[in-house]
């Protein structure tokens, strides 16, 4: 075995140490952007129904 297999060897363990932390990180993103778009969505629902409550006071929750 020469040089040449253990620079194959660190080029492959690179290769993947790196795609793990890449699919990791997007894993992550995906998942802070999920719980972002959720509180979103109940923070305008939650405005909505204070406009329509100041509109239309009987069908206001």
């Amino acid at each position: 075995m020469d040089w040449t297999f253990w620079a194959g060897i660190v080029v492959i363990g690179a290769v993947w140490a790196v795609t793990q932390w890449v699919f990791s990180h997007r894993k992550h993103s995906e998942d802070v952007r999920g719980r972002s778009r959720e509180q979103a969505d109940a923070i305008l629902d939650v405005e909505r129904q204070a406009e329509q409550a100041k509109h239309w006071p009987g069908l206001g929750g």
